[in-house]
């Protein structure tokens, strides 16, 4: 088709034009596309000339040399609306048509990676990517299929940079990051470059810090894609390749988890959520166990929205589950703060609240069981209880140790629920109040 670059480039300035007014929804990191905009991705298939592979191959072009169109326009970005438009046409056409234009396909994406687009087009790449799998998981070809992951750990990786955008180097040490003192910049994906910008302003008047407005964005979209992505693009066998990618994604997601001051709380929200995805498959564990256990264990683990807890208990669901040795550890730190004796050099208050630490962490870890998980241990956790527990408790060990009771309670079938009433040995050795509400 003669001009083909021109044609598009025009679809994609009309494109902009017909996007949808702003609305009080829910944020879209890719915006869905309006009435209007889908009406030009059914004029371009109506073209005869426009095959599939010749509007891949005519995109391509358009995002490596845009032509010179409207450039009195503030806030367009050619290559973001031409993006945008080739997301929802990739929605649209036959899975054989997308299958058959593969080598075009994985071109356009291998450029779009080394093209420096701006944010929101590097989204939409990961966008159409993952459209693809969802539609053709399998390729025939062993040498596709190797390419299909080649292509895929680099635009995770790309995105994974933007996610980490927000983080910044406290010392000479690589892995010492920590999140930037600075607002997280939540806004709809319909005109993400424009709100942007409008907020730029506005923000940087109020931070001396230089915001980094995408990162909360690249990490929403990895946890609403990238578990299921790579389980799809790597076959069973292959699995080992995807660890090295998923290491460097936590070495960006861990510091916001880290963080629990109010204006992470975006960052911390996307991270949990992308930390629980990938936690329901087994051979992602080792990129994330000791991480996600250490989390547990800090101390300011329990300040968090409320909208985390349910992620938070699929996470610890999922660390205690699939191997035998995590749960023992903790059981074994429970037991072991337990059993220990004051000494002349020690805080008091400091050991209680250790304690404290521990049980509630135990309890929580019961909590987000499925029932009888845990029977086997269940002479273990009342001898954590009973066995050990120091008579002069302080207030705040006595509420942890009644959460800790009521959730091995709810958790137990009814045989095992005879360990808290009548004259056991926990009941009595609880004050009368204590007893009535731990039953």
């Amino acid at each position: 088709m003669n001009h083909g670059a021109h044609f598009m480039a025009a679809i994609a300035y009309v494109w902009n034009e017909r996007k949808q007014v702003k609305t009080t929804a829910a944020y879209k990191v890719i915006p869905t596309a309006s009435e209007e905009q889908l009406l030009l991705v059914e004029l371009v298939r109506s073209v005869s000339a426009m095959r599939t592979e010749t509007v891949m191959q005519t995109v391509k072009e358009v995002l490596k040399q845009p032509p010179a169109i409207a450039k009195e326009k503030k806030h367009l970005s050619l290559e973001v609306c031409m993006l945008q438009f080739f997301y929802a046409y990739v929605q649209r056409i036959p899975v054989s048509s997308l299958v058959d234009s593969w080598p075009s396909l994985l071109a356009l994406l291998k450029d779009s990676v080394q093209l420096g687009l701006p944010a929101p087009g590097q989204f939409l790449i990961l966008g159409v990517l993952n459209e693809f799998i969802l539609k053709n998981p399998n390729l025939e070809s062993k040498k596709d299929q190797r390419e299909l992951q080649d292509v895929t750990h680099k635009v995770v990786e790309a995105i994974g940079t933007i996610a980490g955008s927000s983080l910044e180097q406290t010392t000479w040490l690589r892995r010492n990051l920590e999140v930037k003192a600075s607002p997280q910049i939540m806004v709809d994906g319909t005109s993400l470059e424009q709100d942007v910008e409008d907020l730029m302003l506005t923000v940087m008047e109020a931070s001396s810090f230089t915001p980094s407005v995408y990162s909360v964005h690249a990490l929403t979209l990895l946890a609403e894609v990238l578990a299921h992505l790579l389980d799809m693009v790597f076959y069973s066998d292959e699995k080992e390749r995807v660890i090295p990618l998923l290491v460097n994604i936590m070495h960006y997601v861990v510091p916001y988890l880290r963080n629990h001051s109010a204006h992470n709380a975006p960052s911390y929200r996307a991270c949990i959520q992308l930390l629980s995805s990938l936690s329901g498959y087994q051979y992602t564990r080792r990129a994330w166990k000791k991480e996600a256990f250490d989390l547990f264990m800090d101390h300011t683990f329990f300040q968090m929205d409320s909208s985390c807890v349910s992620h938070w208990r699929a996470i610890i669901d999922h660390l205690m589950t699939h191997d035998k040795t995590t749960f023992r550890d903790l059981m074994t730190r429970v037991a072991v703060a337990q059993s220990s004796s004051l000494n002349l050099f020690s805080n008091r208050d400091a050991e209680l609240e250790q304690r404290a630490m521990l049980l509630k962490r135990l309890a929580f870890t019961i909590y987000s069981s499925e029932v009888d998980q845990y029977q086997k241990y269940l002479p273990d956790i009342q001898d954590c209880m009973v066995g050990k527990l120091p008579l002069s408790m302080c207030i705040f060990n006595l509420g942890d140790f009644v959460g800790l009771v009521s959730w091995t309670r709810i958790k137990s079938r009814p045989e095992f629920k005879s360990m808290f009433n009548g004259d056991s040995p926990l009941k009595v050795h609880l004050s009368p109040g204590l007893g009535v509400i731990c039953v």
